[in-house]
């Protein structure tokens, strides 16, 4: 058994232990002062100090808020100039919000897709980076029937692809939405769209790597028959180099005081478009018998007078009342008055109620 120490050679270590820790014994008591403090009140003290922002390590925002505002800013322009074109392709009213704008990776838009697709990859110049926009095929089978002549509905469609005729007559309104994306980004700096490609098969699309962060923009399509989402996919090195210029908002105030000069551009892209114009000069009744047996020099009456005005149709749609003629050698209509508008289903529906042959110039 150990020698017992005295009272007195304790008192004596401890004094020695306090001098070699330098006050040691003061930050002990200042522990223990803290330490008996109420937990709650150290928390809300460090809480009211510090912010804590949370980071998602598998989607990383390489892209700030502002920048996505601008970006949505941006494309809400984009999504009325879709309105005004797929209004003309369906003849009827469609309507295109912004959806929603999201950063995500290319490997989880790719799965977002369906299969088959109606994706197009570009190139954006002059950033010379690849992007993609997608369009929902029940959009796409919308346009399709009504181009051929339907209502614009998809409701019984399966799920296919797009056959050879149906690519073309896609590829035609895909073309204008390409001039209305290069429109959009106008206002940030002139860009070019160039190497347009089809895919129907989302996996053979590789313009980026799986887990590299893209910037994706979807706008909703609405028909009176059919509706669905039209998305745009940018990866991020494609937009880096713009992505400086985006934190610049200043083009929004300027295109609310160029007001006056986009509708007067407008108005000029309006007057350099061709529109059909076609003249019905006479119209009537025959049997499909008696269309066969037409000789060579027979005379076919028509149920139209000869003194009866002729109406001036404009890519389909009566328009104007005229009267028939000649200039030099060419067929002339002169225009006597417009066609109000409550009267337009009159004259349109002229032909319509009498089938058959009709003589147009």
């Amino acid at each position: 058994m150990g020698d017992i120490l005295s009272q007195d050679e304790i008192d004596t270590l401890l004094s020695a232990t306090e001098e070699s820790d330098g006050g040691g014994g003061d930050g002990g008591g200042g522990l223990e002062a803290a330490s008996s403090q109420p937990i709650g009140g150290d928390l809300t003290d460090v809480s009211s100090q510090r912010i804590v922002t949370g980071y998602d390590f598998k989607h990383p925002a390489r892209v700030n808020k502002d920048q996505l505002r601008t970006l949505e800013n941006l494309h809400d322009n984009f999504a009325r100039l879709l309105s005004s074109t797929f209004s003309g392709a369906m003849r009827a009213v469609v309507d295109v919000d912004t959806a929603f704008v999201d950063q995500t990776t290319y490997a989880e838009f790719i799965m977002s897709l369906s299969n088959p697709s109606c994706s197009y990859q570009f190139t954006l110049g002059p950033t010379n980076g690849q992007a993609i926009i997608d369009f929902a095929m029940p959009v796409v089978f919308a346009f399709v029937d009504r181009i051929f002549g339907g209502k614009g509905s998809s409701q019984g469609v399966d799920a296919r692809q797009l056959s050879q005729i149906e690519m073309g007559v896609i590829a035609k309104i895909v073309k204008r939405v390409v001039e209305d994306l290069e429109s959009t980004w106008e206002p940030i700096l002139r860009v070019e769209i160039s190497d347009i490609e089809l895919e129907t098969n989302p996996e053979f699309m590789q313009i980026t790597a799986a887990s590299e962060i893209v910037i994706l923009l979807a706008f909703e399509v609405s028909s009176t028959n059919a509706s669905g989402l039209v998305s745009l996919c940018y990866p991020f090195f494609t937009l880096e180099s713009i992505l400086p210029r985006l934190g610049q908002q200043t083009y929004v105030r300027q295109g609310r005081q160029n007001r006056e000069e986009t509708i007067r551009q407008n108005r000029g892209r309006l007057t350099k478009t061709y529109m059909p114009i076609t003249a019905e000069l006479a119209a009537g009744r025959a049997t499909f018998q008696e269309l066969q047996e037409i000789q060579v020099g027979d005379v076919l009456k028509l149920d139209t007078e000869i003194d009866e005005p002729t109406v001036i149709y404009v890519s389909e749609e009566p328009k104007f009342i005229g009267r028939p003629g000649r200039v030099g050698r060419k067929n002339a209509v002169q225009i006597i008055t417009p066609i109000d508008f409550e009267n337009e289903e009159i004259h349109k529906n002229r032909s319509r109620e009498i089938p058959g042959l009709i003589v147009s110039s």
